[in-house]
This record gives C-alpha cells, structure tokens and sequence, in this order.
C-alpha cells in the first residue's frame, strides 16, 4: 500500500464508523427452514444480515433450553456487505417440530426473539385445491351448453308448419 493510500484508507473507515455510531445495530431476520429426510426431519434456525457479529442462537424444546449435546454447533459467516448471518441445526422425529422453538440474542433486539417453524401449505394441497376448482370451472360450463342445445332443441320442435290459405 503506497503513502498516499493509508491516509484515504484510515478516513474511509473513521467515516464509516462515524457514520454507523449513535444508531442502533440492525437487528437479525431470523427464519426457522424445515427439512424431511426418509426417517428424520431437520430444522434449521437462520439469522440474517446482523451487525456486529456476536450473536447468540439457541433451541428450545417445550420452551426450555436443549443441551448443547443435542444441537448442531453454530456457524457464523460474514457477508460481502458488513453483516453475517448465522444458523443452528437441530433433528427431530417428525411430528414433533411444533414443540421446537429457536431462540436469538443480539444487541440489535431489545429483547430475545422467539422463532418458530410455521408449515406452509403442501404441494400437493394446492394442486389439490386448484384441480377441484378447475373442475367446478368444467362442470360450469358444460351445464351452460348443455343448456344452451336444449334451448335450441325445443325451439325447433315448437317449429309450426305454415299452410297456405286458400282465397275465396
């Protein structure tokens, strides 16, 4: 690094840490990811984009803390943009994913941030879903033809033959 480059160096980061002080660190997001294997389900408690890097990242079962024996060791990682973002993994038995709750402290939250995995809707319930609709939407419509030739049917039944007159 030549002379002139320190100089610019040491007032980019004074004005950067200048510019960070006096606001409160951002707070992680904090998201808890499901994940099915044939006999084991696994979850997984991920806090993003957090400054500074200390963070601590626990599970609860039935609201109480799990031994550390129990849970995968947590991984923090830097960011490309001064922020890290951590995770902690913890297997389960499926089914018993709603007794797990994953628990964060860090000096952008006012208090310990409670996270739990929420099930979404299935694959397979959408389509569901949206197959019965599409058939509804086929009834609908056929019961609107069907409609339709009937009412052109009757109308050429009721068709009366004309005879002409005779003058007198």
């Amino acid at each position: 690094m030549g002379p002139r480059a320190r100089p610019a160096l040491l007032l980019l980061i004074l004005l950067r840490t200048a510019a960070t002080q006096g606001r409160p660190p951002p707070p992680p997001l904090v998201k808890v990811t499901h994940h099915v294997t044939s006999s084991l389900t696994t979850l997984q408690c991920r806090a993003l984009n957090f400054y500074p890097q200390n963070i601590t990242i626990r599970w609860l079962k039935d609201k109480q803390p799990l031994d550390a024996k129990d849970v995968k060791p947590e991984d923090v990682l830097p960011n490309g943009d001064r922020t890290y973002q951590a995770w902690v993994a913890l297997a389960v038995l499926p089914g018993e994913e709603q007794r797990y709750s994953c628990q964060v402290e860090h000096p952008g939250l006012d208090q310990p941030l409670i996270a739990t995995w929420e099930p979404s809707l299935s694959g397979t319930l959408v389509t569901g879903i949206l197959s019965g609709i599409a058939v509804c939407v086929i009834i609908f419509l056929i019961g609107i033809l069907f409609r339709i030739l009937k009412r052109r049917q009757s109308s050429r039944g009721t068709a009366v033959d004309y005879a002409l007159a005779e003058c007198e």
